[in-house]
Parts: structure tokens; C-alpha cells; sequence
């Protein structure tokens, strides 16, 4: 399948991830499209530590990504905050923020974290950016395309991600390539090293980009609890979070995002 094809190819491309390092995962696309790169958060969980933050753009740049405005802006225990108190308002700002930045960058493919319900941040990351797209595309007149790639293998998580619109299949030097960038940027390596970790290294050799799913085929079905839910029970059970993050914090939300894109 060929990187650079269709008329969103011909224009601009994005890359819009939650984490810093999340762009080591799609190498080869990166160094192929060279896009612009925008980062929610600091990946520093619960502390104020921003050394990722300037791995995330060393890294981009040495990929021939153009790091943006955007860029680790937010702490991550600050975008926790919002989420626990069901604050859809900075999300709905952030989404303003990107689409002018795509209408002024002229963007025409956007990609994105995809919604997996094991990270929220992941998730309510990828439905602003589909906010986003939608404002600027009624600006520009033209659509801007959103797709999105697994962050966690779809085998390790329940939604599976929507239809294959790009596949690219990494050679052994291009893995090892991969492998090389993640030990040269420690701060955010481990993006890769916990993918060797879970038995995933496969899943290095292939970078995929997907259409997105509806948000029907995404919410948690009746009685089924979010891996992040189940992560955060286990962390507060050993004593290292106060409280746990659950759905019901962030359907208000998802349904104020929703709002501005029915």
C-alpha cells in the first residue's frame, strides 16, 4: 500500500498523540509523511518532571517531524483533574486550539491515538482531534481525514480498531532502526521496550493506520468495566492513587464532545 496517496496525502499531514514517544510507534510513517506534531500531555503520570516533553521533540525532529505549538503542554495529573471532576471545557478549548492550527497549517490527514478504553487520556484525546478535524474542515471547505493507530496491540484490548487504510511492513533494519531510536531517547523508549515486554515485538514490524469507528461500536457495553478502570482499581488498592478514573467521569465528556460534532 502506498504512503502518499489520495488528495489528503497531497496536502500537509498531522500527527496528534496524547504521550510523548507515542511517535517512535509509527517511525516509518513519520520519517515517510514528516508531519506536524502535536502533543497533549507531559508523560510524566503523577509528576512535574518534563524530560519527555524534550525527548518526544528531540525525537521528532530526528525523524523529520516538525514539533508544534502543542507540544507536552498539560501535566498529565492536570488533564486527571478535568476528567475526575467531568470538565469537558479545556477539552472543547483544546479542540479550538487545533483546528486552528490545521486550517493555518492547510492539514489534510490527521492521525491520531486510537480508542482502545485503556488509557482515557488516549481516548478522549482521539475524539477531540475528530472534533477538531470537523471545525476545520467546515472552515477550509474540505474535509480533513482522521485515522488512528493502535497504541496497544488490538489482541491486548476489547474495541478493535476500524478498517485498514494503511499498512506498512518494517524490514529487519528498519526493527532495528526502531529498537536503536528507542534506547538512544530512555525517557520514552519504554513506549517500544513495553510492547518487548508484553511478547508484542511483531507488532514493531507493522505500522498501521485505520479508519475510525463510531462511537457506538466504542463505548463500554452493559456491565463491562475499561482495562483503565482495572488499572486504576489495582493502583489504588497498593496505595498509589487516591481514586479511580471510571467511565462515569467520562461520558460527560464524550457526550460534550459529541455534541459539537452532531
Amino acid at each position: 500500500m502506498n504512503i502518499l496517496t489520495g488528495d489528503a496525502f497531497a496536502r500537509p499531514t498531522a500527527l496528534a498523540v496524547s504521550h510523548p514517544g507515542h511517535e517512535l510507534r509509527l517511525m516509518k510513517w513519520v520519517e515517510a509523511t514528516r508531519p506536524a506534531v502535536f502533543v497533549l500531555t507531559s508523560g510524566s503520570r503523577s509528576g512535574t518532571s518534563r524530560s519527555r516533553v524534550q525527548a518526544s521533540r528531540d525525537l521528532a525532529r530526528e525523524l523529520g517531524a516538525t514539533p508544534t505549538e502543542l507540544f507536552g503542554r498539560h501535566l498529565d495529573r492536570e488533564v486527571y483533574d478535568w476528567i475526575l471532576a467531568g470538565d469537558a471545557a479545556p477539552f472543547l478549548r483544546l479542540a479550538d486550539e487545533l483546528a486552528e492550527s490545521f486550517v493555518a497549517r492547510d492539514i489534510g490527514r490527521v492521525v491520531t491515538d486510537s480508542w482502545q478504553l485503556y488509557n482515557v487520556v488516549h481516548d478522549l484525546w482521539r475524539l477531540t482531534v475528530e472534533v477538531a478535524a470537523g471545525a476545520a474542515g467546515a472552515r477550509l471547505g474540505r474535509a480533513v481525514e482522521v485515522l488512528d493507530y493502535p497504541v496497544l496491540p488490538p489482541s491486548m484490548v476489547i474495541p478493535q480498531p476500524g478498517p485498514e487504510r494503511l499498512r506498512l511492513d518494517l524490514s529487519q533494519a528498519e526493527v532495528a532502526r526502531k529498537l536503536a531510536l528507542a534506547r538512544a531517547f530512555p525517557e520514552i523508549g519504554d513506549d517500544v521496550t513495553e510492547l518487548l515486554a508484553l511478547g508484542a515485538e511483531a507488532v514493531l514490524a507493522r505500522e498501521t493506520l485505520h479508519d475510525l469507528r463510531p462511537f457506538r461500536e466504542l463505548a463500554p457495553r452493559p456491565g463491562e468495566t475499561p482495562l483503565y478502570e482495572q488499572f486504576g482499581e489495582a493502583r489504588v488498592a497498593s496505595g498509589l492513587y487516591g481514586s479511580v478514573l471510571r467511565w462515569r467521569h467520562v461520558e460527560p465528556i464524550v457526550m460534550a464532545l459529541m455534541g459539537v460534532t452532531a
